[in-house]
């Protein structure tokens, strides 16, 4: 540039002339927004923000951290109190074996008596004794058999029933 009068000399100005011509022969691409294009572009904004909406209702209908918890004490508690109830239940149970079993022994002590005070008498009285303090013996074992087996069956539809409620 030429300071004394602040013109511009040639050889700047056909530099400036390339540059503006080189620029301009540039092609630039631009969009177009039609109606149609706009129009569609809102819906699609108030459908995502109706997505949105439903979202937001759904997700206060969902359980939250403290209601699972809260839900599971509850099963918690009910299956502790369930098996403090079939622990008492045995423990009945096991007292009623036991009793029973004292029940067999003196009954099974006084046939034994019996037996020891008529050993001398080989008569039909003692056979028929003998064969009695048998069947009681032999009913006395297959109801002990039976009451043994009721706790485990109880244990296994108590197994079951958890089985089936931890399920559900």
């Amino acid at each position: 540039m030429s300071s004394e009068l602040g013109r511009k000399s040639p050889s700047e100005l056909k530099a400036q002339a390339k540059m503006n011509l080189a620029q301009a022969d540039q092609t630039e691409t631009y969009v177009s927004i039609t109606e149609k294009n706009w129009r569609a572009l809102i819906q699609s904004q108030q459908t995502q923000i109706d997505m949105l909406s439903t979202m937001m209702n759904t997700m206060e209908t969902l359980a939250t951290w403290s209601d699972l918890s809260d839900m599971q004490q509850e099963q918690l508690d009910k299956l502790t109190s369930q098996a403090e109830e079939t622990q008492q239940t045995l423990t009945e149970f096991q007292d009623l074996l036991q009793k029973q079993a004292q029940q067999i022994q003196t009954a099974t002590s006084t046939s034994m008596e019996t037996f020891q005070s008529q050993a001398g008498k080989a008569s039909e009285n003692f056979s028929q004794q003998l064969y009695s303090a048998e069947q009681t013996t032999k009913r006395s074992l297959k109801r002990m058999i039976w009451v043994s087996l009721i706790p485990t069956i109880l244990l296994i539809i108590w197994e079951l029933i958890r089985h089936i409620w931890l399920l559900n």
